[in-house]
């Protein structure tokens, strides 16, 4: 039983957009269990070094602590109110 050639179109663009999210998105500690999983005899597979912690997080490199400064906290005393209205 041969797969077609649109299921196997199908099934690479899919597996491509799933490496592609895990490279992007996941959490360094995962990365690095992937990446670590992934290399052996200390060399590094071309999915290995994709998949790199030295980068990372939607904003670049380093984790979401590298996006930029954080957002001075609010002085003390000037605090936002939410109104509620019942109906």
């Amino acid at each position: 039983m041969a797969i077609p050639m649109q299921e196997l179109a199908v099934i690479l663009i899919v597996s491509v957009a799933a490496l592609y999210l895990g490279a992007k998105y996941l959490p360094v500690t995962l990365r690095a269990r992937l990446v670590l999983r992934l290399t052996k005899d200390g060399r590094q597979s071309a999915l290995a070094r994709w998949l790199d912690t030295s980068a990372g997080g939607a904003c670049g490199g380093g984790g979401c602590s590298s996006c930029g400064p954080k957002a001075a906290a609010p002085a003390p005393g000037k605090h936002r109110v939410i109104k509620l209205h019942q109906r």
